[in-house]
């Protein structure tokens, strides 16, 4: 794992899974009991921290550092 990834919390990174597994900003909000605009939040606070531009880009990302498997 990079450095980044340590960055990120626990919450982070299941946000990720849960948007590679097609949930939407709404499902992801309900399955951590937070609301959507956190969860949109969190989203964009993670693609600045690693200027990306797009959420496929945070996604394959993911991947490639081993965050999701």
């Amino acid at each position: 794992m990079t450095k980044d990834v340590v960055q990120f919390s626990e919450q982070e990174c299941l946000i990720i899974a849960f948007m590679a597994d097609g949930y939407t900003n709404g499902q992801i909000s309900q399955q951590l009991s937070c609301s959507e605009p956190a969860v949109e939040k969190s989203l964009q606070h993670m693609m600045q921290k690693l200027r990306l531009a797009h959420l496929y880009q945070l996604i394959s990302w993911a991947y490639l550092e081993g965050v999701l498997r």
